[in-house]
């Protein structure tokens, strides 16, 4: 249950830093180009804590992972 947990934050933490860095050359880009540098990674991390979420119910349910059933 801690290995999702660490791949989220990390992942999250990188898409921050990846919005904090379009946010700070929007004068040099376009207005276009600086929104979807911010709208982009807010969709991500919301997915990623939506599968965060999943996963953790998963394991809760005490299910097998998937790669047990192969």
């Amino acid at each position: 249950m801690i290995a999702p947990i660490v791949i989220t934050l990390l992942v999250t933490v990188y898409f921050i830093f990846y919005m904090w860095m379009g946010w700070s050359i929007r004068e040099e880009i376009s207005i276009i180009l600086s929104i979807f540098l911010f709208i982009l990674p807010i969709g991500l991390i919301g997915t990623m804590i939506y599968l965060l979420i999943e996963r953790i119910k998963e394991i809760k349910e005490n299910e097998d992972d998937d790669l047990s059933q192969y």
